[in-house]
């Protein structure tokens, strides 16, 4: 991932004058979703069955996403760990730590985790970046008629 791009980005931003500074807040997109582009997906691969859609593949990148929020003036974003990758935070983690002061991530909870594994993985995460958890309830067992919660 470069970092450059968030570099000259957030300088662009300031030429423009629309820095946070001078509007006297900061603009941050609240849920988005980014994923590897065909290059990057040697190293990040995706989860079984959750290829992006050609289209859609060299569009969702960390790298694409800051060149997208300098168009739209946009000073931060909270990324929330997409379904392409499944578990494995490991991308939005690297786009996490090469612009910490731009993204904080939201990852995404492994229900067949054990309590006390989930909360080791919640303590990991959260030295990298990530600042809440997302429930997806399509990953329940959906044969369990027990709440979310009692799970």
């Amino acid at each position: 991932m470069s970092t450059s791009v968030s570099a000259s980005a957030l300088a662009a931003t300031s030429v423009r004058g629309s820095s946070s500074s001078e509007r006297g807040y900061k603009i941050i997109d609240s849920h988005l979703h980014v994923w590897a582009d065909e290059a990057e997906s040697k190293t990040y691969p995706y989860a079984d069955g959750q290829t992006p859609p050609l289209q859609l593949q060299n569009r969702a990148s960390s790298t694409q996403l800051l060149f997208e929020m300098v168009n739209a003036r946009v000073d931060g974003a909270l990324i929330v760990q997409p379904i392409n990758h499944g578990f494995d935070h490991s991308y939005v983690a690297a786009a996490i730590a090469a612009s910490p002061s731009i993204f904080k991530g939201m990852m995404l909870h492994d229900p067949s985790m054990s309590p006390d594994a989930a909360v080791a993985r919640l303590e990991e995460l959260l030295l990298l970046g990530f600042v809440g958890v997302r429930f997806n309830p399509y990953l329940w067992d959906s044969n369990d008629d027990r709440p979310m919660s009692e799970q």
